[in-house]
């Protein structure tokens, strides 16, 4: 009865290592996507979704593969709740990661930016809007509404 019992316990270690060793790669890499849905995930918001596959980058208009996460947020829900920059900078959680900021990618204008962050060999984009405009000389009004669009790939 012992000799089965290490028959079957080899035979099963065996189909272990041999599924592991066929796994695809892709399935077997860390989302890079989920701890920025999951700081997101605690500020009150109005909609929140992650996702993987393609996606059009909203820096260079090309197709990626990677994950993407939609957020948005309006000012009465998220009122005393901070809503994270996702900046790495080496006083902010990212850099303690092992984030880095991609200097060569951003833009920022009245309303809405855009950066990147590196860690690795994964780029992510982080882009936020929450547009103004002005009502009257002078007057400058800002939307309610702040949409955030994170999407990360492998460079």
């Amino acid at each position: 009865m012992n000799g089965l019992r290490l028959v079957l316990f080899f035979s099963l270690i065996g189909w272990l290592f041999a599924g592991a060793a066929s796994a695809d790669d892709s399935t077997n890499k860390p989302d890079s996507c989920a701890y920025f849905f999951d700081a997101l995930h605690a500020v009150p918001h109005e909609s929140l979704s992650h996702r993987q596959g393609e996606f059009t980058s909203m820096w260079n208009g090309k197709p990626f593969q990677g994950c993407e996460v939609r957020f948005v947020t309006n000012d009465d829900l998220r009122a005393g709740t901070a809503v994270p920059t996702f900046e790495a900078f080496p006083e902010e959680e990212l850099y303690r990661l092992g984030w880095r900021m991609v200097h060569s990618i951003g833009a920022d204008g009245p309303g809405s930016g855009i950066f990147a962050v590196e860690k690795g060999a994964t780029l992510c984009l982080i882009r936020w809007s929450q547009p103004a405009y002005l009502a009257n000389p002078g007057e400058i009004v800002q939307s309610d509404t702040l949409d955030m669009t994170i999407q990360c790939r492998e460079r």
